[in-house]
């Protein structure tokens, strides 16, 4: 009998928390950079993910946006604050806000750039207690048609992220939210608390292990295996 051995090498913690946010399952939002596309799910699950609704939906018609820049913000209310603070697993958000410019070619193709604020609270890693933090930043994204959109075999942390849209709309709610999520700290500490020495990897020292165990493999295609035996770390 033969046995055939699989190895699946997950990202650091670093590149995860890049990895875009696309599908959604019943329980929760994966990413797609590492886990299985929507149809590779069982019947439940795929039926949840199409069916869901966003927790912040702001649609804007392709009509409403020119060759020119059209300016647009979209602020979630109370309730829909609340919902993303329960899809991201934070205890408030007080405020959620981007302002949009967009930008659209005579392929339907939208260039999105994004002034993102967000007032929220987290909880320390280290006390467990929560804290207040605000979120500010700039990003630029681009909706692409579906039926245009191509999946890259491997993400580049470099390019601008695309998200496919269905239809005459693209959502400018859920773009902010993905956004939001890839933004969020990992490891979310108070300010005058300090994370243990070690803990946290920057990310010159993840990619510097990713091309260290990228190298290993080549060198010794049953080096994985061994780290699997008892006594390997």
């Amino acid at each position: 009998m033969v046995f055939s051995i699989c190895f699946c090498t997950l990202p650091p913690l670093a590149f995860l928390q890049k990895a875009p946010i696309r599908k959604s399952v019943a329980e929760g939002w994966i990413p797609v950079s590492v886990c299985a596309s929507v149809n590779d799910l069982p019947l439940p699950a795929q039926e949840a993910a199409m069916s869901e609704k966003p927790e912040f939906s702001r649609p804007m018609a392709l009509r409403r946006i020119g060759g020119q820049e059209t300016a647009v913000t979209v602020e979630a209310t109370e309730q829909e604050c609340a919902a993303i603070a329960r899809r991201l697993g934070l205890p408030k958000i007080t405020l959620f806000r981007c302002r949009y410019l967009l930008k659209a070619d005579r392929h339907s193709v939208v260039e999105a750039e994004g002034a993102l604020a967000v007032h929220y609270t987290q909880t320390c890693v280290v006390s467990l207690e929560n804290f207040e933090d605000v979120l500010a930043g700039a990003f630029s994204v681009r909706f692409v048609p579906s039926e245009r959109f191509v999946e890259p075999d491997e993400p580049d942390l470099d390019a601008i992220d695309e998200i496919p849209y269905e239809g005459q709309d693209i959502d400018l709610g859920e773009a902010a939210v993905e956004q939001f999520a890839l933004d969020l700290d990992p490891y979310p500490h108070a300010p005058e608390i300090d994370l243990p020495e070690g803990l946290v990897l920057s990310e010159e020292e993840a990619e510097k292990l990713l091309e260290e165990g990228e190298q290993d493999e080549k060198q010794n295609p049953f080096a994985a295996l061994s780290r699997l035996k008892p006594g390997k770390a």
